[in-house]
């Protein structure tokens, strides 16, 4: 039950418009812009298994296409849902266009009713589409594989980004580097790291004062990792550091 066209206009001019698929749906809401009054209101018109609906205010013309199947409520909801954001702001809309009928088609836990909008659809009339475009008709491709992209409508589209197995692999190299020199500077600043650098600095000013001759008898006792040294001095007298 999609809505597959949505245009905003002022006066003759289309501003704005957007569609989920392939159709000749410019030239539709041209002839609708060439024989609808300026007046304010709301409309209908059958075509075949589509509906075009319209609301017409100040001038401006907010019109949607959907499927015989979706409901009017929805269409209107939906005409005044583009309507209220468009005189809030104009900016980029034709991307608001595609954000609402995204919405509207696909997410309907989003909608939001205002306090009446649902009772006035009942008053809004119905009539056939050769009262405004005639004999033309409206010619639909794609419609059940719906496209909300707007790379092409809304400001510059992108460049193309190729990633070769070449750039790949240097991906994945240097993120293994990185991850490499990681690891390696969490061990250097662990404590059991400093730990193990206390314990050799002990053991090379040990080998120092044996090679001075200061100490002539050393005893090394590494408990835990931590080294204690018991040296016999001349005197015979034990000191423990």
């Amino acid at each position: 039950m999609p809505i597959l066209f949505s245009a905003v206009a002022f006066q003759k001019t289309v501003l704005n418009k957007y569609a989920t698929c392939d159709g000749n749906f410019a030239e539709i809401v041209e002839e609708v812009l060439k024989k609808i009054t300026k007046r304010n209101h709301k409309m209908t018109y059958l075509h075949g298994k589509y509906l075009f609906h319209y609301v017409i205010e100040s001038e401006y013309l907010y019109f949607c296409v959907t499927d015989k199947l979706c409901q009017r409520s929805r269409a209107f909801l939906f005409l005044n849902e583009i309507k209220r954001r468009f005189e809030n702001n104009k900016v980029d809309f034709t991307c608001t266009l595609a954000e609402q009928m995204y919405c509207y088609n696909e997410d309907s836990s989003k909608i939001i009713i205002r306090n009446g909008e649902l009772d006035e659809v009942n008053k809004i009339g119905v009539d056939s589409s050769e009262s405004i475009i005639g004999e033309k008709l409206l010619v639909v491709s794609n419609e059940n594989h719906p496209c909300y992209s707007t790379l092409s409508y809304c400001k510059a589209r992108p460049e193309k980004v190729v990633i070769s197995f070449k750039e790949s692999k240097r991906n994945i190299f240097v993120v293994a580097s990185l991850m490499i020199i990681a690891i390696s500077l969490m061990f250097v600043f662990s404590p059991l790291s400093i730990a193990f650098l206390n314990c050799n600095e002990t053991d090379n000013q040990l080998a120092v004062r044996l090679q001075s001759g200061r100490v002539h008898n050393t005893v090394v006792v590494s408990i835990n990792g931590l080294a204690f040294e018991n040296r016999f001095i001349k005197s015979d007298r034990l000191r423990v550091t």
